[in-house]
């Protein structure tokens, strides 16, 4: 009998149907209301964050989540159905990574400020430290959270001539990497000339970087966020920068976004870092590349066949999150 599957991403639909199912599957592309009718049909939901009423149906077995977090409210939920079981996607590893990139290399080398500059027939100084960069080469990043992005990013800092170091709750014995737990975090963080945040949100990683942990940072260091803004304390980040600690920041992930069509008009935190010179500011667009959404539904669809050959991939942890 065939997996039943009800797809929700609407963004990766069209993707989606493009696709041959992989064997064993039947999939129904279907609106909210469409999904909620036929409940009781699928076996599998791909969804962001289902509702009571799909996560209720007879014989749902298995939610998908299209992308890498995984809201706390299907946390919540599922949690309280212990017979489900939760996957996630890790399709933008590599395109977090390259953004990741651009924003150290923007922030390091001042590209942003510069810019500003020259365009006002202000050509700098290459004596005045507030317009140098930082020499990236030979220097030390850390990575705080080793997963698909953390991994994807340690080639891309090496080539630069970085040595690479990780912070992970759970550090592992590794020949290349040099590995950091929870209570080495203050010593790795001091340590670092570039510390680049990839960690999800979840009830441990909230505030995980706060004002005593920035404070142990180089005066020379560049922070770089594309997990989420809550592991970084958001009043704590923002005195670092407009106080002049660090050289920089170069953020993706926020505090406040905008709520249904807006679009403009919403600053990203109620502190104004827009108003400062040394942070490389950009809009949750991390893996905002060119087909995206067929790189989600390609992702989802290796999931499917790998529970079709009894392999449960990118399966969450309920309780971490991840």
């Amino acid at each position: 009998m065939a997996t039943k599957v009800t797809w929700l991403h609407r963004k990766s639909t069209p993707y989606a149907r493009q696709l041959p199912a992989p064997p064993g599957t039947e999939i129904r592309f279907l609106t909210q209301e469409e999904a909620e009718a036929q409940a009781d049909w699928p076996d599998v939901l791909v969804a962001g964050d289902p509702s009571e009423a799909l996560l209720n149906g007879a014989n749902l077995k298995r939610v998908i989540v299209p992308w890498a977090g995984v809201a706390d409210s299907l946390r919540e939920r599922a949690g309280a159905r212990p017979h489900l079981k939760v996957h996630n996607s890790h399709y933008n590893g590599a395109m977090v990574a390259q953004h990741a990139l651009a924003l150290l290399l923007a922030s390091s080398n001042r590209i942003v400020a510069a810019d500003r500059a020259m365009r006002q027939g202000d050509w700098g100084s290459d004596v005045d430290g507030s317009y140098l960069g930082v020499q990236l080469s030979g220097k030390i990043a850390l990575l705080v959270g080793y997963g698909s992005i953390g991994k994807a990013l340690r080639p891309l800092l090496e080539a630069l001539g970085m040595e690479v170091r990780a912070y992970r709750r759970r550090p592992e014995n590794d020949a290349d990497v040099r590995q950091y737990g929870p209570d080495e975090l203050l010593d790795a963080l001091a340590e670092a000339d570039a510390v680049l945040v990839s960690l999800p949100a979840t009830p441990a990683t909230a505030g995980l970087l706060g004002a005593r942990e920035l404070a142990q940072l180089k005066s020379t260091a560049v922070l770089v966020n594309v997990g989420r803004g809550a592991v970084i304390d958001e009043r704590a980040l923002y005195d670092v920068l407009a106080q002049g600690r660090i050289l920089g920041a170069g953020i993706d992930v926020w505090y406040r976004y905008p709520k249904g069509e807006e679009r403009t008009g919403v600053y990203p935190s109620e502190f104004p870092f827009q108003d400062l010179p040394n942070v490389v500011m950009s809009p949750h667009r991390g893996n905002d590349v060119l087909d995206w959404p067929l790189a989600a539904a390609e992702d989802v669809f290796e999931t499917l066949a790998a529970l079709q050959r009894g392999e449960a991939r990118n399966l969450v942890d309920l309780t971490s999150g991840y």
